[in-house]
């Protein structure tokens, strides 16, 4: 199997494998191998030096020591930019998957009660959200009980939404995967799975 595994697959808590990289190279900062970044992670080596590639093409990081084949280079910190891990593309860039959710989950919890397009359009203020992204978010996150119908939609007028009392567990937004479930990392784990007809819906 090739790709990225699922989010919750390879969460340990609510810290995803770039997370742990991270942290354990910012705790070496001046002078760390992948192999002991991987190994402090406990995250498999090729995860690690993919990201850590990523972070080079970035200038995130640097090689200090080190460039002949087959040798492992020493690496060392030369961008720290905070606790949280860079979000980059394999070509270092800075990736913009799940701005949106972040944008829309930030939009239900301060303003309150909105319908898809009202919430597309606030969100929309930080990053592009389409009218279909924000109902399709907001299609998960009542099926996951985040959200509840305050008026039900009818022609000429959309259904509106708010978000659930009690429900906003934390600033990471829900995540929606392929699979047809809902994974909360603030809670680190899976808090919704569709039925095979949801699935298709």
């Amino acid at each position: 199997m090739s790709g990225r595994k699922r989010i919750d697959l390879e969460m340990q808590g609510t810290k995803g494998n770039r997370q742990r990289i991270w942290e354990a190279l910012r705790a070496r900062r001046d002078s760390f191998t992948a192999i002991q970044v991987a190994c402090s992670a406990q995250v498999n080596e090729d995860t690690t030096r993919s990201y850590l590639n990523a972070l080079m093409r970035g200038g995130w990081i640097e090689v200090s020591v080190g460039s002949e084949p087959f040798e492992e280079q020493i690496l060392r910190l030369v961008r720290d930019t905070g606790a949280e891990a860079p979000a980059v593309t394999r070509a270092g860039t800075a990736s913009t998957a799940g701005l949106g959710n972040e944008a829309m989950w930030r939009t239900l919890r301060i303003l309150g009660e909105m319908n898809a397009a009202e919430l597309a359009g606030h969100a929309s203020a930080s990053v592009t959200v389409t009218l279909w992204s924000a109902r399709s978010y907001l299609k998960w996150l009542k099926r996951a009980g985040y959200v509840q119908v305050v008026q039900v939609g009818k022609p000429g007028r959309p259904e509106r939404y708010r978000l659930t009392p009690g429900r906003y567990t934390g600033p990471r937004p829900p995540m929606i995967q392929r699979i047809g479930q809902v994974y909360d990392p603030n809670l680190g784990e899976v808090v919704y799975r569709a039925k095979p007809e949801e699935e298709l819906a």
